[in-house]
């Protein structure tokens, strides 16, 4: 029995010298997909540094030797402190251009401890990991006193730091760290957020928001989407990829990416045509969105008011009305197009037949043929 529990002791520690060798030689580090990743290896990168308004520390943007921003980090040097019991907290946390958390990395040698002083597992760095990630954990709510359950022990006196986590934030923090996940959690997910971002916003251009929507990532893609009103002309592989995203399956991307186009982009013949060519094979919400877009445009393309014409036949009353209001807003009054809509009149759909008549009889054609029609549809 003493030799088993002799074995049993040499093994945890052959295990933790294992540990300590790696921590010493390969720094503990856990990220998740960048918008744009890190250059290759060997290739120069350039560090800026930047003051945080809120806290004055300094912010770290690495970036490309062409300028192209890849992420931005603070080093936060401290303690966790609790009723005078400290440990050090020795770590680098990244964000991602567009303000999203991305990771941390401990220096050679550290590592995260509990507050028995145990070392964190694999499954408990993975854990904060994915903490840090969920900006909705309502950690910001909590105060720091309410961390842990704080009982009595034989004497009376509250014991705060080997008091359980409470049970109100268990399922928010790594077991046995509650102090460390709420500190990093804040700072991650704080003020710091807001500012790396406003950062990179002041640097836009259409390659890096073209290379913004590349990102695997949905929110990095909605990020840029919802800033692209900062630019005034949309180059053709910018237009190419708005035009692919509100033709995917994704609706809030391509509703978003409809929405993401102002007036002036819409001076572009080619992005107002790849808009209406999704019309035909897109949802009912998704249609309507495109047609009020093009409502917005300062003109209107001639091939989309031939092109359009081709589906009056087959709208149903909504689409069609939709359609009608983008003919009165851009005053499209060709022969051509009001004899496509005078043939409506027909349709013994009366809901139908009537916006085709309200439409007409507010053009004041003196076109023969059209003023028959509408003279038979009112009789």
């Amino acid at each position: 029995m003493i030799k088993v529990r002799y074995f049993g002791v040499v093994i945890v520690g052959l295990i933790g010298l294992i540990l300590i060798f790696f921590q010493e030689k390969y720094p503990i580090k856990y990220m998740q997909v960048a918008t744009i990743e890190s250059s290759p290896a060997g290739e120069p990168s350039i560090v800026v540094t930047f003051k945080d308004s809120v806290t004055n520390e300094t912010i770290y943007l690495r970036k490309t030797k062409d300028n192209i921003p890849l992420h931005y980090f603070k080093k936060v040097i401290g303690e966790v402190c609790y009723d005078d019991e400290c440990r050090l907290l020795d770590i680098v946390v990244y964000w991602n251009i567009t303000g999203r958390y991305l990771g941390f990395e401990l220096p050679k040698g550290e590592f995260l401890s509990k507050y028995d002083h145990d070392p964190f597992s694999e499954n408990e760095y993975q854990r904060l990991h994915t903490l840090l990630a969920d900006s909705s954990i309502p950690l910001d709510a909590v105060s720091f006193e309410k961390l842990v359950e704080q009982p009595k022990n034989d004497e009376g006196v509250v014991d705060a730091v080997s008091g359980a986590t409470s049970k109100s934030v268990a399922d928010m923090v790594v077991k046995g760290a509650a102090y460390t996940t709420y500190k990093l959690w804040n700072i991650v997910n704080g003020p710091t957020m807001d500012i790396v971002s406003k950062l990179t916003e002041k640097h836009l251009t259409p390659t890096l928001i073209y290379r913004i929507l590349q990102s695997p990532d949905i929110s990095d893609r909605l990020w840029a989407l919802n800033r692209m009103d900062a630019l005034n002309v949309l180059t053709p592989q910018l237009e190419d990829t708005l035009l692919e995203i509100i033709s995917s399956d994704d609706f809030y991307l391509s509703y978003s990416a409809i929405n993401a186009i102002n007036v002036i982009h819409l001076k572009s013949v080619e992005l107002q045509r790849g808009l209406f060519a999704n019309y035909p094979k897109a949802n009912h919400s998704i249609q309507t969105a495109l047609l009020k877009k093009l409502i917005e445009a300062p003109f209107l393309s001639s091939e989309i008011i031939q092109d359009s014409r081709v589906l009056l036949p087959q709208l149903n009353g909504q689409q069609l009305n939709d359609l009608l209001q983008l003919y009165t807003k851009h005053k499209v009054h060709d022969t051509k197009t009001y004899s496509e809509v005078t043939k409506i009149l027909k349709n013994e759909n009366k809901y139908i037949s009537k916006k085709a008549y309200s439409f007409l009889i507010n053009i004041q054609t003196d076109d023969e043929f059209i003023m028959e029609r509408l003279k038979a549809y009112k009789n």
